[in-house]
């Protein structure tokens, strides 16, 4: 991560340095005043200077200002230096080829993970966030589409599979931002086509067919649900005993379900243990381990077995070696990409609706994240905490209210819209939210320029996009690229064609 911001960083400086000969200052400085995107991008990073001032810790003032500091540097290079739409495409071209750059790094890494042993395919993305990358997988795939009838025989293949590769990377690494910001992109699509040669009638038509779409799909995850994580097994007269004669604890108040069966009746810890103990060389017992415990736990709930030693001796070998590898249900063995995204995230609802905790589950964890900031908006709502202070702020709210959330996980808003409401109060939120607004005041944008805005907007609500180097020169480079597109051109795509 370290190579690829110093990287980020010589970009920048040598994207700065070459505005000086080409525009040149005076020109491009013209240039830029009459580029509105341009100059409120350049007032968000003066709006952080400004906040210095309600600031305590100046060090972590100076740390944001840096990361903040392409906003300025791309507002004033970008937006005040033309760019034709053969340098743009060039931009895509260079895109398409760092997407394969990094695809394929992470393809080797995939190579070098065991099979059987349960993982996070999202770690094999190396040097950036794997949501990042995705953001700009989506941002090329938009471009291809725009660029469609332009491109030549070599590069329309080079699209086609660039794009396919895209699809395939975020099954390979479950992206569910990935795929949720790109049928995001897919409805803007398809509402510039119905609308282009259909007209009002088929956007109304659009809406209805998305709209019935919704529907279906919401009842099919509450079918899945309810499949799944629904039991009907009975709460009384539960056996006191295990066949060993020690005593079960059946905990009916929690009502956390794996696979149609309660997951804390018929447990029988100790003699569960014991019996693990028989069958493998890993540990379940003790404070060290009580996440592969939970996971035995689980294991043997999903298959319906009770939790004690005829439960364990009911295992297969493939299944202790299942549970010994990492998988904590036997639905884990049998899913894989996105459908087993598709079931953690149903399972971190689950698991946040019955007992409250967020911890199994990064999107649930967003919600108390949310809750932790809207009580600082509260407490700073006219003027934020400053600059350098948010961090600290965040620190100081977990301490004092307890949020079920353990402390490595207590982080910030993993929202930009509330992380600047939190550092500089209801005016910089406004600021912030009015600058995906700006590029209309000139005319309509282009269909990519739209894409672009609709992927940022859509990223800032679940991350803290502009807190990190490689979140904020995405933003920063392709908002300032677009805003000098609109300038110079001043007219809107109606199609997703190129221009």
């Amino acid at each position: 991560m370290a190579n690829l911001n110093l990287f980020m960083s010589i970009g920048t400086i040598g994207l700065l340095v070459l505005w000086f000969f080409h525009p040149g200052p005076r020109e491009g400085w013209k240039r830029f005043l009459k580029n509105l995107p341009a100059a409120a991008m350049a007032g968000l990073f003066l709006l952080h200077i400004l906040w210095v001032v309600n600031t305590e810790d100046l060090a972590y003032a100076a740390k944001d200002l840096r990361i903040k500091l392409p906003l300025l540097v791309f507002a004033l290079v970008l937006g005040g230096s033309y760019i034709s739409s053969k340098q743009v495409k060039y931009v895509f071209v260079a895109l398409g080829l760092g997407i394969w750059t990094a695809s394929a790094r992470a393809y080797l890494n995939y190579l070098s993970v065991d099979p059987n042993v349960f993982s996070d395919f999202r770690d094999i993305v190396e040097g950036v966030s794997h949501i990042r990358l995705s953001l700009m997988m989506v941002l090329f795939t938009a471009a291809a589409l725009h660029y469609r009838n332009e491109l030549g025989g070599a590069m329309k293949v080079f699209a086609v599979l660039t794009v396919l590769n895209i699809l395939f990377f975020f099954n390979l690494i479950q992206s569910a931002s990935g795929v949720v910001i790109l049928t995001a992109v897919a409805v803007l699509t398809l509402f510039y086509l119905t609308a282009k040669h259909i007209g009002p009638a088929g956007v109304a038509a659009t809406v209805l067919i998305l709209g019935i779409a919704a529907v279906a799909g919401g009842l099919l995850i509450k079918d899945y649900y309810g499949r799944y994580f629904v039991s009907d097994e009975p709460l009384t007269d539960l056996p006191a005993f295990t066949d060993m004669g020690n005593p079960y604890v059946h905990n009916t108040e929690i009502g956390q379900v794996e696979n149609g069966h309660y997951t804390f009746l018929y447990v029988a810890e100790d003699e569960m243990a014991a019996a693990w103990q028989e069958r493998s060389t890993h540990r379940v017992d003790g404070e060290d381990n009580i996440l592969r415990r939970a996971a035995l736990i689980r294991y043997l709930t999903s298959k319906g077995m009770t939790k004690d030693r005829a439960g364990v001796y009911s295992l297969s070998e493939e299944d202790i070696r299942n549970i010994e590898n990492g998988y904590p249900s036997i639905v884990y063995t049998e899913k894989k990409g996105l459908s087993l995204r598709f079931h953690t995230t149903v399972f971190g609802y689950h698991q946040f609706l019955v007992t409250g905790s967020a911890g199994g589950s990064s999107l649930f964890q967003r919600l108390v994240y949310w809750r932790a900031a809207f009580g600082l908006i509260r407490e700073f709502f006219w003027t934020g905490t400053g600059t350098g202070d948010v961090k600290q702020a965040f620190a100081e709210a977990y301490a004092e209210n307890s949020m079920n959330l353990a402390e490595e996980f207590r982080l910030r808003a993993h929202n930009q819209y509330l992380t600047f409401f939190v550092s500089f109060g209801i005016f910089g939120f406004l600021y912030f939210v009015a600058l995906f607004f700006v590029p209309f005041a000139g005319g309509r944008p282009s269909y990519l320029h739209l894409a672009f805005l609709l992927i940022a907007f859509a990223a800032c609500l679940t991350e803290d996009t502009l807190e990190t180097q490689a979140g904020v020169t995405f933003f920063a480079f392709f908002y300032g690229l677009f805003s000098e597109r609109g300038r110079t051109r001043n007219r809107g795509s109606e199609l997703p064609e190129g221009d």
